[in-house]
């Protein structure tokens, strides 16, 4: 649904999910306006009720990486549009390696599963 709020509305679409499948995408076809802060939309995706909600992002702020799919299929007129948001990008990896490391300390606190003499699990033997 990004790829066609890019390319219909000219801008640059980020999909945010709970989950880490979030992604910036970016027109296919045109080059980037001069004034591109007023070109981005935001949208969230609420996987309880399965709707898609606008979100407001503030200024500057850390956004996901460019979409797999947009790195293959655009054309070289919007080869630069990743160009003006690498900082933004990068601060939304550093955020995300950051939490990363704090749920792997959680998890390394936790004591392990025993599931030995748990007999839940014959039926799979």
């Amino acid at each position: 649904m990004g790829h066609l709020i890019a390319c219909a509305y000219d801008m640059v679409c980020i999909n945010l999910t709970r989950y880490g499948f979030s992604e910036t995408l970016f027109p296919l076809r045109t080059a980037p306006p001069t004034n591109f802060d007023d070109r981005i939309m935001c949208v969230g995706w609420l996987t309880k009720s399965k709707y898609f909600v606008q979100v407001y992002l503030k200024p500057g702020c850390s956004i996901p990486h460019t979409s797999s799919k947009w790195a293959l299929h655009h054309t070289e007129a919007a080869d630069t549009w990743p160009n003006r948001f690498v900082d933004r990008m990068h601060g939304f990896e550093r955020l995300n390696n950051i939490k990363n490391e704090s749920n792997a300390e959680k998890s390394r606190l936790e004591p392990p599963i025993d599931l030995a003499g748990d007999s839940s699990f014959d039926v799979f033997i």
